[in-house]
């Protein structure tokens, strides 16, 4: 620092001596007069160049080459903040330059990607009121040796969502876009047209190929967030048209609906089969029993005044009167059955239907702007740092 202050002073004794003006002497050396005194003042480290332009400027004006060497911005391994802060300063210019160079040049770069709209569709479980009798119904089964169905599915949502089946199905329809045009997915995404290495070939496009591209592009672009606590399932969907967006969304959480709906239909009727086959053999061995019982008090009329006798009646009265309480919990369980069969109560309520979104997700150009503005400041940094 003792050399920047030794030409700051030099600098300020010639010029007095030579009476020039501070101004003067600014404009001959490129720099502002508020510049030229913080140089005399040993604020600011002098630029070579400026040095150069001082010895041009006035010939008569002294310097030796130690006066003349740039001060190191490291040096000993130390970093030299003043000078670098100076040699920064110094190139505000550029800096800024590039810096906003390249933030407006991000925000033209954004306006070449893709728009793309997110919409959301939330959906909420139904409570299960499933017949409890079915559940008294599998424990006097399995009491009695039997097999029952499960009486209900659970289903995982979000496979359900990204299954193949619902894939294809919205991968198989037509949809209008905000421009009021019918377009399919596939074609929203270009999948269809041939790549341009191919262009001057005569490769045709592969159907299956297509279709299993388009659905893992599909499945890239849906998202499915589950509450595990709540149960509230929201399903993201992201695609190039706003209104496409929304309806596929929509679409999906209909889907989704009805497929668990035929599910489980289908579970109920597997069940009502159940009980009816277990409702005639049961109905037998009532009868069976029944008839037992019958020719029991026929061929044994004092029955009731022998205690073996009587220890055999009370066996087969018991049995007839257990098969009786099956028999009836059975018939009650197909009426149960036949009205979930037929019932439609939705298993999944739709809580909040996906709208067209009025602003894209992406690209975003606040990130694109301060993202290339940093790129444009770090470059232009390093760049004067390095050239220095």
């Amino acid at each position: 620092m003792e050399v920047n202050l030794t030409i700051g002073q030099k600098i300020k004794r010639f010029r007095l001596m030579n009476d020039i003006r501070q101004e003067e002497m600014a404009d001959q050396l490129g720099v502002s007069r508020a510049t030229l005194i913080n140089y005399e003042k040993g604020h600011t480290t002098i630029n070579i160049d400026v040095l150069d332009r001082l010895k041009n400027a006035y010939p008569q004006f002294g310097i030796n080459e130690e006066e003349v060497s740039k001060p190191k911005i490291i040096e000993n391994n130390i970093i030299d903040f003043k000078v670098l802060f100076d040699v920064l300063y110094q190139n505000k210019r550029f800096i800024f330059f590039l810096t906003f160079l390249m933030m407006f040049f991000g925000i033209g770069l954004s306006f070449f990607f893709t728009k793309y709209y997110s919409s959301q569709i939330s959906l909420y479980p139904a409570k299960k009121d499933l017949m409890q009798g079915l559940g008294q119904f599998q424990s006097l089964a399995v009491g009695l040796g039997m097999s029952s169905p499960t009486n209900n599915q659970d289903f995982n949502i979000p496979d359900v969502v990204k299954s193949r089946l619902i894939a294809n199905k919205v991968l198989d329809q037509q949809w209008i876009n905000q421009l009021g045009i019918k377009t399919t997915l596939i074609d929203l995404w270009g999948m269809e047209k041939a790549p341009w290495h191919n262009f001057f070939s005569n490769h045709i496009l592969d159907s299956a190929l297509i279709k299993d591209k388009a659905i893992n592009e599909f499945h890239d672009r849906i998202e499915v967030l589950e509450d595990r606590l709540s149960g509230l399932i929201r399903i993201n969907l992201t695609l190039e048209d706003p209104l496409i967006s929304a309806t596929v969304a929509n679409f999906i959480g209909e889907q989704v609906q009805n497929y668990i709906q035929k599910e489980n239909s289908a579970q109920s009727t597997k069940e009502k089969i159940f009980i009816i086959s277990r409702l005639t053999i049961v109905k037998n061995e009532l009868e069976a029993s029944e008839l037992e019982l019958k020719s029991f008090k026929e061929r044994n009329r004092g029955y009731e005044d022998s205690p073996d006798l009587f220890m055999t009646f009370s066996q087969l009265y018991r049995e007839v009167e257990a098969k009786k309480q099956v028999y009836l919990t059975l018939q009650q369980q197909l009426e149960l059955a036949r009205i979930e069969e037929v019932k439609q109560t939705p298993i999944l309520h739709v809580l909040d239907r996906a709208v067209p979104p009025s602003k894209k997700s992406s690209p975003n150009r606040i990130a694109f702007m301060i993202g290339f503005a940093l790129l444009g400041m770090l470059f232009s940094t390093f760049r004067t740092v390095f050239i220095y």
